[in-house]
């Protein structure tokens, strides 16, 4: 169950939040365009991860749906 809220996704932005809310108190001096950049970054690399994880659910629903066919030709040959 815990590695369900410690996502990679999660945990990079947490991580982005932190870097760009926290860049004035931190005094990392980020200027506008190097916080645009990194939020730039963080969205497509959660974005690719997500798409990931739906390509996954349609190939393991695919699988499902197949088993599901064979299941009923086998019970409709019987």
């Amino acid at each position: 169950m815990s590695s369900k809220f410690l996502s990679r996704k999660l945990l990079l932005t947490v991580f982005a939040i932190l870097i760009v809310a926290g860049s004035d108190l931190l005094g990392l001096n980020l200027t506008d365009e190097s916080l645009s950049a990194l939020v730039t970054l963080v969205i497509g690399a959660v974005s690719a991860q997500g798409l990931v994880d739906v390509s996954e659910a349609i190939r393991s629903g695919r699988k499902v749906a197949d088993a599901v066919t064979d299941v009923s030709e086998v019970a409709s040959d019987e």
